[in-house]
């Protein structure tokens, strides 16, 4: 129900003196702003009073009443009668009209719209008819995201995140049909009752954080906070058969199965703020100085960097994203993980002209692929650094040097699957370093880095297209100079306090 609607229930109680203090200032606020409420009310006042003018009269007048005849001649009277018809006659002329009116008044539609974009990152929409919709306030009916995200906001303040490829009608302010796609939904507790309808299920909220995905024929429910309710279609009837999830549950309801099932809660599958949170690890990184800072927030085509004259672009593949597949945007790069992300590409990087270089860098690994790319600036002989995986799945470093020659050392260990780790690599004139969580995994002999003045610089891939990362790779910053041990200690440190959110 919309602010507007809710503030018309209000008349009802204005009109009889009854209304509370609280909703009697924002029905006068809101008078003050809205003419169109303003009229609303001298409307709904004159209809009241004009009925209870009816009300009030006697039986013998209500009959009176009912004996005039607008098409033919009325029966004999008194003069006394007659003159009482004729005071009366035109209130009985308008009753049938003003009945007319209330129940025009009650049920016209409200001029409010379904939603209202709040925002959008390279967001294509478009209506059913095909035609792009570039407003912000979307009225009742069908609407495709063909590409990007948006933020739309709905009655009670109920705010919606919808990732493309998405197909959804917006219903009302308290009702969305999501019939392919992913949305994250945000309930206050004004938004209570706010309904997710998918082709298996009605999801209705009781005040909470939850997402919905819908794809090839079924739909899953996660929450992430507060209860919801999910009545499966196939079940409608007894309330009993409904299921209710709470805090970290998750459900599937698929169309092929008897009934429905619990299923883990995917946390890093959807997109549930548009906004890069601060973090006291993303301050550690900008005192450093870096030449060149990729936070990798939430962008569907870009890889936005500081400064923005370094940025680039998120590659993604051909074809369909696998049902209920991990997303690969968020707030971090996502590479292949069941996604079509492909890596990133700037296609003119920052100047590497120092001698020496640090490089650092988040990494989450889904499996280790021999030679998975993090980053590279290498390619038919030119470039002068690289972070790969070896053959036996450990991190390797590389650097070409002033010579020309190119220098490597690979870490201890293998890289643990789905965890986090910092990653940091230095070059001085003496050594090529590799710091892991910040110990030192390895060390090699070298000059001074073949200086580079601009170059393409390749996220999560090789320049030929191979050598894909499978997982994530954020917060990645280039330095002209070569962290001291000490350096590389104190960022790590910051990176415990705030590791990255699975967003």
């Amino acid at each position: 129900m919309s602010e507007r609607a809710d503030l018309r229930g209000l008349f009802a109680d204005y009109a009889s003196g009854a209304m509370a203090e609280e909703q009697l200032r924002a029905l006068e606020t809101a008078l003050c702003e809205d003419a169109e409420l303003r009229q609303d009310l001298i409307e709904y006042l004159n209809v009241d009073s004009a009925l209870g003018n009816l009300a009030a009269l006697s039986g013998a007048e209500m009959a009176e009443l009912d004996a005039v005849q607008p098409a033919g001649l009325p029966p004999k009277r008194s003069r006394s009668a007659w003159k009482r018809v004729r005071v009366f006659a035109p209130v009985g002329a308008v009753a049938a009209a003003l009945l007319i009116v209330v129940s025009l008044w009650a049920a016209r539609p409200s001029a409010e719209p379904a939603a209202r974009l709040v925002a959008g990152i390279d967001a294509v929409l478009n209506t059913s008819e095909g035609q792009a919709w570039h407003g912000t306030e979307l009225p009742a009916g069908a609407y495709a995201l063909e590409r990007g995200l948006v933020h739309l906001q709905f009655g009670g303040g109920v705010m919606v995140y919808l990732e493309s490829p998405s197909r959804f009608d917006a219903v009302d302010g308290g009702r969305i049909v999501l019939r392919r796609g992913r949305l994250t939904a945000k309930v206050p507790p004004a938004g209570t009752g706010f309904t997710v309808e998918t082709p298996e299920a009605d999801v209705i909220d009781f005040g909470t954080e939850f997402s919905v995905d819908v794809e090839a024929g079924a739909s899953e429910v996660h929450v992430f906070k507060g209860l919801v309710r999910v009545q499966p279609r196939t079940t409608h009837g007894p309330e009993e058969q409904s299921i209710d999830l709470r805090t970290s549950q998750a459900v599937r309801i698929d169309k092929s199965l008897a009934k429905p099932v619990g299923i883990e809660l995917a946390a890093d599958r959807f997109i549930r703020n548009f906004e890069e949170p601060p973090r006291t690890y993303a301050r550690a990184v900008k005192l450093l100085a870096p030449v060149a800072y990729y936070r990798m927030p939430i962008r569907d085509r870009g890889m936005r960097c500081e400064p923005p004259q370094y940025s680039g672009e998120v590659l993604t593949g051909e074809g369909t994203r696998p049902p209920h597949a991990r997303g690969f945007v968020g707030g971090s790069l996502r590479v292949l993980a069941e996604s079509t992300g492909r890596g990133g590409l700037v296609k003119t990087g920052p100047p590497l002209n120092t001698g020496t270089f640090t490089l650092v860098a988040l990494v989450y690994a889904e499996s280790l692929e021999p030679g998975g790319t993090v980053v590279t600036n290498i390619s038919a002989g030119e470039g002068n650094f690289a972070l790969a995986l070896s053959d036996a799945g450990r991190l390797k470093a590389t650097v070409r040097a002033e010579d020309g020659g190119l220098r490597s050392c690979t870490g201890a260990s293998a890289l643990p699957l789905r965890t986090w780790r910092q990653v940091i690599v230095t070059a001085d004139e003496e050594q090529l370093r590799l710091y892991e969580d910040g110990k030192l995994g390895a060390a090699v002999a070298c000059s001074e880095l073949k200086p580079l003045d601009s170059g393409p610089i390749w996220f999560g891939t090789e320049s030929r297209g191979v050598g894909l990362w499978n997982g994530r790779i954020d917060e990645v910053a280039f330095l002209g100079r070569a962290l001291a041990a000490a350096e590389v200690a104190t960022l790590y440190s910051a990176a415990r306090e705030q590791p990255p959110k699975s967003r």
